[in-house]
């Protein structure tokens, strides 16, 4: 990272967050689920299904973004509102435990890089030392690789997949999730008319896309060939296009580096962060990596000329 800084007072008005802002994050990410949701019915074709699974889960992939900027307190000032919808609309409905994984997310923060950090597991090499085993990884994130080691790291040991030291409150949690989900099949059975609504257009885009594009763009902003890099070589913001912010890196996400070094500033603020330091210094001091999938490629390329 970077020791150069904008100054504070940038960083303090960039910080404010926008409610409405926030209610619009909110209006948008639910909007296109329930389009896509009345599209594939109203169509009632194969396709329509395939690509409204393909949407919903990128549509997740948002909600676990927008639940990250609750962890952040960067939805709304008061944290009671901002910690209540983050839990309520962000993470129980695609079971993210919010209280227990943004103590771990916080932790992510101070031990990035490192062994100990609890997210080490998304992006160490290890397991992944070969192009090949990176890309079966991948693969298995889209057969459901995520959902069934949470059902068994549940099952074994009573706690989710990353564990944090306190367990404390998992439990009431969990039964959040559940409620969460017991509401979904009943509005969407409602809505459809068809019981089967939930499972095929809410937990299989959730088991498979969702978190796909969560995990690819995690692997993507930390990896690195050999896991002794130093952790400042671990933080890059991706240039994504269109695309791949709609899919895999919403609510700006992509530019991860600048978030770390500001986690403060609320998602829309980050462009005008950047503009910040280029105003400033005249260039922009943290690595920029071109595109997501590029970003991947070079990866796999790095790794076969290693081998």
């Amino acid at each position: 990272m970077s020791s150069q800084s904008i100054d504070p007072k940038s960083v303090q008005i960039l910080s404010a967050p926008s409610r409405i802002r926030a209610g619009l994050d909110l209006l948008l990410v639910w909007g296109v689920i329930a389009a896509a949701i009345a599209a594939a019915q109203v169509i009632d074709r194969a396709y329509a299904y395939a690509l409204a699974i393909i949407v919903i889960g990128a549509r997740q992939n948002a909600l676990a973004t927008l639940a990250h900027e609750g962890w952040h307190s960067l939805l709304f000032s008061s944290r009671r509102l901002n910690h209540a919808i983050a839990a309520w609309f962000y993470a129980y409905p695609i079971g993210i435990l919010y209280e227990h994984d943004r103590e771990r997310h916080l932790r992510h923060h101070r031990e990035v890089g490192h062994d100990y950090d609890p997210d080490w597991i998304n992006y160490t090499s290890r397991d992944r030392e070969t192009s090949g085993r990176v890309l079966s990884y991948l693969a298995s994130l889209l057969c459901g690789r995520l959902l069934f080691s949470t059902v068994v790291s549940f099952a074994r040991r009573g706690q989710p997949r990353i564990g944090v030291e306190s367990q404390k409150g998992v439990v009431g949690e969990l039964l959040r999730v559940v409620l969460c989900q017991a509401l979904l099949f009943s509005v969407m059975t409602r809505a459809t008319h068809h019981w089967w609504s939930y499972p095929l257009l809410w937990m299989l885009p959730l088991a498979t896309f969702a978190g796909f594009f969560a995990n690819f763009r995690a692997l993507i902003e930390h990896v690195a060939v050999r896991d002794d890099a130093a952790p400042e070589d671990r933080l890059r913001d991706i240039h994504a296009g269109p695309f791949e912010r709609f899919f895999i890196a919403p609510s700006h996400f992509n530019y991860h580096a600048l978030h770390h070094a500001h986690p403060s500033l609320p998602h829309y603020n980050l462009p005008r962060g950047k503009d910040a330091y280029l105003q400033r210094f005249g260039y922009y001091p943290f690595t920029v990596r071109p595109g997501y999938t590029k970003a991947l490629f070079a990866h796999l390329k790095e790794l076969r000329l290693r081998a």
